[in-house]
């Protein structure tokens, strides 16, 4: 038997089958993990059952509460018989927090964000792609563009040239600048844009990536016109076009992708570099099980 997983709720509330309740007792004899998992929520429901007062849990926050309030009063979710009859016993809150599926529902809503470190970054997405572009129309038609007085915003800003053995140094201080990306991406050169970020470019046959990477977090406001989505099991925003812009934050750096590749070639380039992992269900609950268990120790 893996772990125990959703089964946690069941199994504190004696609802499990007989058969799966001897494979999970087995099971938590060998696995601390999940001892640990099960006497948390037990420790949770005793509690939140004890000071569970008609106007209220005492000893909770009041905007989980709150949580616990608008979860039970969302009109979508029509009540189960079960549900309407706790209602009538012992109150919406109470019904709610004596119910481990409930808990759970919780635990998952109210998991704490992954951490990310440094001052917000917003990302100049359009100028990153301008400069793509440029790059693109350059190499179908050089003469054009030499004449052109356009100049891609990015640039225009502040940049030294890297040396190969300056990127490798940078690249053994933890900035990844590889030579070969998803494959058969080669790195063509790079750049130091201001005193905290790195350009890159890659280029293959009929593809080209440009990589910045630049000291911060990403800020929600720039992503406003970007999909959430999992690649390489890890937390990417996405917006597809022509080319394809994808950007995630790993460890205190922001990374920012441009690119005429396919979103899954991007994948292989997350899957290469530092990322977000994107967390499961049962990963979420666990983390909302233990910042609720916190909110109670400290009460």
């Amino acid at each position: 038997m893996t772990h125990l997983g959703a089964d946690v709720a069941a199994f504190v509330d004696g609802q499990l089958p007989p058969a799966r309740e001897l494979a999970a007792r087995r099971h938590l004899e060998q696995c601390e993990r999940c001892r640990s998992v099960v006497a948390e929520q037990e420790q949770l429901k005793r509690r939140m059952a004890r000071t569970a007062p008609a106007g209220g849990p005492a000893g909770v926050p009041a905007h989980l509460a709150a949580a616990l309030a608008a979860v039970a009063s969302d009109p979508r979710e029509p009540d189960s018989p079960r549900r309407q009859a706790l209602r009538r016993s012992v109150g919406v809150v109470v019904a709610l927090v004596g119910s481990s599926a409930a808990v759970l529902l919780l635990a998952y809503v109210l998991a704490p964000p992954l951490p990310s470190t440094g001052d917000p970054v917003d990302p100049d997405f359009d100028a990153y792609v301008s400069e793509f572009l440029a790059e693109a129309a350059s190499r179908r038609a050089p003469d054009v563009v030499a004449t052109s007085t356009t100049v891609p915003a990015a640039a225009s800003s502040d940049t030294t040239p890297l040396s190969p053995r300056e990127l490798a140094r940078l690249d053994a201080d933890g900035w990844p600048c590889h030579t070969v990306l998803a494959g058969d991406l080669e790195r063509v050169d790079g750049r130091l844009l201001g005193d905290a970020a790195i350009a890159l470019r890659y280029s293959g046959e009929h593809v080209q990536l440009h990589l910045i990477e630049q000291i911060g977090r990403l800020d929600d406001a720039a992503l406003a016109d970007f999909q959430r989505r999992t690649l390489a099991d890890s937390v990417v925003w996405v917006r597809e076009g022509q080319p394809n812009v994808a950007a995630w934050q790993a460890d205190g750096v922001v990374y920012a992708v441009v690119t005429d590749a396919s979103v899954a070639s991007v994948a292989e380039v997350v899957a290469q570099l530092p990322s977000t992992p994107d967390r499961s269900a049962i990963e979420r609950v666990e983390d909302g099980l233990d910042r609720m268990t916190g909110w109670i120790s400290a009460a």
